[in-house]
């Protein structure tokens, strides 16, 4: 019973990182755009650095999130035991976990868009 607990926590919990990542992601498009825009115009120097501190930051962010989403997803997934030693055992839970995620944050990053564009 604890063990379908922990591995339903985990779960909850990579979704909720890939989540906050792709926020962040939307984040770091909309600083990045900002920086874009306003570099070069002296008048604006001071926003433009900002913009660009607070897209690096939620790039670094992203980042983060999604490998601590690899990870769990990485402690969840079990796949058929085979004869390889190693990294070759581990490496097709690694891909799975990469894309999911991958996959996930996008899903996520789509969604919020809409939500935060108020599409119909």
């Amino acid at each position: 019973m604890t063990a379908r607990i922990s591995q339903t926590l985990r779960t909850l919990l990579a979704v909720a990182l890939m989540a906050i990542a792709a926020n962040c992601f939307l984040k770091y498009l909309w600083w990045t755009a900002c920086y874009s825009a306003w570099y070069g115009i002296p008048k604006l120097a001071e926003q433009w650095k900002a913009a660009g501190s607070r897209a690096s930051f939620n790039m670094w962010s992203v980042i983060a999130l999604d490998l601590c989403s690899i990870a769990l997803l990485l402690s969840l997934l079990r796949l058929p035991s085979s004869e390889r030693a190693g990294f070759l055992r581990n490496a097709p839970r690694l891909i799975l976990s990469f894309i999911i995620t991958i996959v996930g944050t996008g899903a996520f990053a789509l969604a919020l868009s809409w939500l935060k564009q108020g599409a119909p």
